[in-house]
């Protein structure tokens, strides 16, 4: 829900932990010169206790003791909203979080496309007010911003980033790397700065930190314990597009036959054609090593004909195997499953 024509209000400070309950009304929301004024800001708290920064050391990034403490006052706050304002009257984008209409987390991209192929947008300010760090936001706030980085028709996002470990280690852990274009503006303006870059395109790749990944494998299969029997036996790929839209496992089961373990695609990016994107890769990428590719599935109104348009036919059924393996019954679209159906795809 968009905030129309309401002015964001101003979050009172707030020092102690977050209480989960009133993240339950965080929302993400677009920017303009209706919901954002110069006042939106004068409680957003930054104070960041700086204890070690990365410095170019002979050649070579070291992190080394740097102690300082940046906090925003009250004219800083307004004129980083003014700065907000100003950009998006001249095209810019910028998203929030907000809590009860209140932000706590914003980010700003330029309104403009540079280097050598004219393939970066700048992400000019990124910020989680201190209150609600360590919940999320930060990244939720990046994959937002990052999207709308891509409808701008930008190839990648370009970060100035501070060099606080700990500003370094959260690009990193989103994915960033050093930027293959460095931008001479930025290293002349903040020369300590890292010139960092995210690639915006969409990439499928292997992953071998399986269980940072278990929510969504049990997006596909509800009992822990039955993804336990496979996961370490098979290959993970995930789909990263501004952020990890979903997964699949594979595992060779013998006899020139490769089974689908898990497929799962987060609820909010279904029927988007992710799954069948990496069911694509799947295919493609083990043309050469297999044969047949094969799934077992419960026999569901919603899975079966998503693996028909993707080419597979139905080949055999294991009868009560869902009755038999699982501690409690499991439903799809209302619907009791009990047999897996299994279909398989000729490469």
């Amino acid at each position: 829900m968009l905030f129309g024509a309401v002015v964001i209000k101003n979050i009172v400070p707030e020092l102690k932990t977050v209480q989960k309950n009133r993240l339950l009304s965080l929302q993400t929301v677009k920017l303009d010169t209706n919901n954002f004024n110069e006042n939106s800001l004068d409680n957003f708290i930054l104070n960041q206790r700086v204890t070690h920064c990365w410095r170019k050391v002979d050649g070579e990034y070291k992190l080394l003791p740097v102690v300082y403490t940046e906090k925003w006052n009250l004219s800083e706050r307004k004129n980083m909203a003014q700065k907000i304002i100003s950009a998006l009257r001249c095209g810019a984008a910028a998203i929030a979080a907000t809590v009860d209409n209140s932000v706590i987390g914003f980010a700003l991209l330029s309104g403009y496309l540079f280097g050598k192929n004219k393939e970066y947008i700048d992400l000019e300010e990124f910020y989680v007010s201190e209150p609600f760090r360590r919940n999320g936001i930060g990244k939720l706030l990046f994959e937002k911003i990052c999207l709308a980085a891509k409808k701008s028709g930008a190839k990648k996002l370009y970060i100035s980033a501070h060099s606080a470990e700990e500003s370094i280690s959260a690009y990193k852990k989103y994915g960033c790397v050093p930027a293959q274009e460095p931008d001479t503006a930025h290293v002349e303006k903040e020369p300590f700065d890292l010139q960092l870059e995210y690639d915006l395109t969409l990439n499928i790749y292997e992953v071998l930190d399986k269980h940072n990944y278990t929510d969504l494998l049990l997006l596909a299969d509800e009992q822990k314990e039955m993804v336990e029997r496979y996961i370490n036996k098979g290959t993970m790929y995930v789909i990263d597009d501004c952020g990890v839209k979903g997964e699949i496992v594979v595992t060779d089961v013998g006899n020139n036959v490769l089974e689908i373990k898990n497929l799962a695609v987060l609820p909010e990016f279904q029927h988007k054609g992710y799954g069948k994107k990496l069911i694509e890769f799947i295919c493609n990428n083990y043309k050469n090593k297999f044969s047949v590719v094969q799934v077992g599935t419960g026999d569901s109104p919603l899975t079966v004909p998503f693996y028909e348009k993707c080419g597979f036919t139905k080949s055999h059924v294991i009868k009560n195997f869902f009755t038999d393996n699982y501690d409690h019954p499991i439903y799809e679209n209302g619907v009791r499953l009990k047999d897996m159906l299994f279909l398989i795809k000729y490469l």
